[in-house]
């Protein structure tokens, strides 16, 4: 939540020497989100290894909802929505996803996007260096 409700800003005119504000009213938005996930390295481990191969092994299908819901501040705008399904690879040193994003009503637009993540795991990379306890150990 904002701490205040604008922000304004002073300068100089360079031409006339005027003072010059202006002010940047900041929005209260309610975001929400969930997510519904199975790991299919966890069905395979402790469930039932039912034979998957390589890489669908390490795959974790997704499906996530995305709500932003204007509270204040902000004059026309209403609620936006999304639906994202997809799938991350988990391997040991690195994570990569793909999510569809799939507008739920006219203001959140009305083509689909695409959300790509990559997340190395850095204390798997350096576990002698980066990877070790900050404090203990």
């Amino acid at each position: 939540m904002p701490t205040r409700g604008s922000n304004t800003t002073t300068t100089i005119d360079p031409d006339t020497g005027d003072l010059m504000s202006q002010t940047e009213r900041i929005p209260n938005v309610l975001q929400l989100g969930f997510a519904v996930e199975y790991s299919l390295p966890y069905l395979q481990s402790f469930v039932k290894d039912v034979g998957l191969p390589a890489p669908f092994n390490r795959m974790i299908p997704l499906m996530e909802v995305v709500i932003n819901k204007p509270l204040g501040n902000i004059e026309g705008q209403k609620t936006t929505a999304t639906l994202n399904p997809g799938v991350v690879w988990a391997g040991r040193y690195v994570q990569v996803g793909a999510e569809a994003i799939i507008p739920l009503n006219n203001q959140s637009g009305h083509g689909v996007g695409a959300l790509l993540q990559l997340h190395f795991f850095i204390d798997d990379l350096f576990p002698k260096s980066i990877g070790r306890p900050l404090f203990g150990g």
